[in-house]
C-alpha cells in the first residue's frame, strides 16, 4: 500500500485516478500535454508500485512537451538508477545539471550515482565544493558521510554525521546514521548517550525512541526496551515497525500470547506484510492453535513462495495434527526449495515411518545426517520415534552412530543410558551415564525426563552421586 511511503488513501486514488487518464490519453496521442504537476504525481504513483516503463513512458513524453525542464531528466536518471544503469543515469543527470548547474539536489544525486561507480574521490570533491554554496549543508554533510563510509573511512565518516547534526539539531537522518555507525564500532554506550541527549531536545520523537528500544534490545535489556516501545507507541500508534519489535522482544521473553497480539497490531498497520504473517503463525503454532497458525502459513507462501520456513511450519502443523500425509506434501515442498536442509530431510523420514512407509523413512534420514551429522536434533529426534515405536534397541543404535559423530555432546550419551536401561542393557547404559555425567553433570536431568522412573533407581542415584562436583 502506498501509506507506506506517505500516501493517504485519498492521495492514492487520485493519483491512480490521474495515471488512468494519462494512459487513455496516451492512446489517442503518444505525447499528450499534461500540467509538470500531475507528471510528478504520476511520477511518484509508477515508482511506488514498480512500473518503472510506465514511468518512463510519462517522463519521454513530457520531455516532448517541456524540453528545457531539468526536474525531467532527473527523474530519467532515477528510472535508470533503479535498473542499475549507471551509466545512462549519468547521462540524464548532466542534462539535468546543464540545465540548472547549481541544483544542490542534483549534485547530492551525481555524488551517490558516483560513488555507486565506486569513483569515491570524485563523489567526495563534487560534494565539499557545494557545501559552502548550499543552503542545506546538513544534507550534504549526511551525503558526505554516507561516502565516507562506503569507502571504509570511519573518522572521516563519523565527522560528517556529527557535523550534520551540529548544522540542523533536529536532523534525525543523520542522528540514525550516526548512531547505527557507532553501534558497528561497538561504541553502544556512546550511540545511547547520543539517543538520549536528543530525547532531551525532542522527547516526541518516536523514530528515535524506536531505536533506542532496538539498542535496548541488543543489550539484553528487555524491560529498557519495553519502556522505549511504550513511549515510541504512545506518540505513534501506527508505527508498524515498532508493534513488530513488541513483537519479537515478547517472543525473546517467551510470552507468545502477548506476541501475537503485537504481531496483528503490526499486520493491522502495514497488511500483507510477510515477516508479520510468518511470526503470527509462529505464535499460534506455539499455543498449539495449529488450525490458525496453517491459516497464517498458507499466506505467506501465497505472499512469498520461496520462503522455506513457511512450508516447514505447515507441514510440522499437520505432523502435529497426525495428518502425516498432508504434512509430507508440504515439508516435500521445501525440500524443492533446499535439499541440503537437514531438519526437512528429518521431518520427512519422520512422518514416512509414522506411515509405515520404512525404506523411504530410513533413506530421508541417511540424506538428513548425511547433510549435518553434527545437528543433535537428528540423531535426538529420530532415536525418539523409533523408541515410541517400540524399537528401542535401533534407537539406541542410533545414538550411538551420533556419538561417533558427536563424542562431546551430553545429552547424546543421557538419552543413550536412558534407552539401555529401559532395554536392560544395564552395563551398557552405567557406562553412557558415567560419561555424561563426565561431560556435563549439571544436565543428569535429561536422563529423568526420558525415563522417570529411573529417579526410583538406587543404583542410578548412587552413580550420578559418585560423580557430583
Amino acid at each position: 500500500m502506498l501509506e507506506e511511503y506517505g500516501y493517504s488513501e485519498h492521495d492514492e486514488n487520485r493519483a491512480r485516478n490521474s495515471a488512468n487518464e494519462f494512459e487513455d490519453m496516451r492512446s489517442v496521442n503518444p505525447h499528450p500535454l499534461i500540467d509538470l504537476i500531475k507528471v510528478d504525481e504520476i511520477f511518484h504513483y509508477y515508482l511506488q508500485t514498480n512500473d518503472l516503463q510506465r514511468a518512463r513512458n510519462l517522463v519521454e513524453s513530457a520531455i516532448v512537451n517541456y524540453p528545457a525542464t531539468s526536474d525531467l531528466y532527473h527523474k530519467l536518471a532515477r528510472i535508470e538508477l533503479e535498473l542499475n544503469r549507471f551509466d545512462r543515469a549519468l547521462e540524464q543527470i548532466e542534462l539535468a545539471l546543464n540545465l540548472s548547474p547549481m541544483l544542490g539536489e542534483y549534485l547530492i544525486f551525481k555524488s551517490e550515482l558516483l560513488a555507486r561507480m565506486e569513483q569515491y574521490d570524485e563523489a567526495i570533491a563534487l560534494l565539499e565544493k557545494l557545501l559552502p554554496r548550499s543552503d542545506m549543508p546538513h544534507e550534504v554533510l549526511l551525503q558526505l558521510g554516507n561516502i565516507a563510509q562506503i569507502c571504509n573511512r570511519p573518522q572521516d565518516c563519523e565527522r560528517y554525521y556529527r557535523q550534520a547534526l551540529e548544522a540542523e539539531p533536529s536532523f534525525e537522518d543523520a542522528l540514525y546514521e550516526l548512531g547505527f555507525f557507532l553501534e558497528a564500532e561497538d561504541r553502544q554506550p556512546e550511540a545511547l548517550a547520543l539517543y538520549e541527549q536528543f530525547l532531551d531536545r525532542a522527547p516526541y520523537t518516536p523514530g528515535v525512541w524506536y531505536n533506542l528500544a532496538q539498542l535496548y534490545r541488543k543489550q539484553g535489556n528487555f524491560e529498557l526496551a519495553q519502556d522505549a516501545l511504550g513511549y515510541t507507541l504512545c506518540i505513534q500508534d501506527d508505527l508498524a515497525p515498532a508493534w513488530f519489535l513488541k513483537g519479537e522482544l515478547c517472543m525473546e521473553q517467551n510470552r507468545p500470547q502477548e506476541a501475537l497480539q503485537a504481531f496483528l497490531e503490526s499486520l493491522i498497520h502495514l497488511p500483507g506484510d510477510v515477516h508479520a504473517m510468518y511470526r503470527v503463525a509462529e505464535c499460534y503454532e506455539m499455543v498449539e492453535n495449529y488450525r490458525d497458525a496453517i491459516r497464517y502459513y498458507h499466506k505467506c507462501v501465497k505472499a512469498d513462495p520461496d520462503l522455506i520456513d513457511a512450508w516447514i511450519g505447515l507441514g510440522y502443523c499437520l505432523e502435529r495434527r497426525e495428518q502425516f500425509i498432508e504434512a509430507i506434501h508440504y515439508y516435500k515442498k521445501a525440500y524443492r526449495l533446499d535439499d541440503e536442509h537437514a531438519e526437512v530431510c528429518l521431518s520427512l523420514a519422520i512422518c514416512e515411518y509414522k506411515l509405515g512407509n520404512l525404506n523411504r523413512a530410513y533413506l530421508y534420514f541417511e540424506r538428513a545426517y548425511q547433510i549435518d551429522p553434527h545437528e543433535l536434533s537428528v540423531w535426538q529426534d529420530w532415536s525418539e520415534v523409533l523408541y515410541e515405536h517400540d524399537n528401542l534397541y535401533g534407537a539406541v543404535a542410533y545414538l550411538e552412530e551420533g556419538i561417533k559423530h558427536n563424542p562431546k555432546e551430553a545429552e547424546l550419551y543421557y538419552l543413550a543410558a536412558a534407552y539401555c536401561y529401559e532395554g536392560g542393557l544395564r552395563e551398557k547404559a552405567d557406562m553412557y551415564l558415567e560419561n555424561a555425567l563426565l561431560l556435563n553433570y549439571q544436565a543428569h536431568a535429561l536422563l529423568f525426563q526420558t525415563s522417570p522412573m529411573l529417579r526410583l533407581d538406587p543404583g542410578v542415584g548412587s552413580l550420578i552421586r559418585q560423580y557430583k562436583p
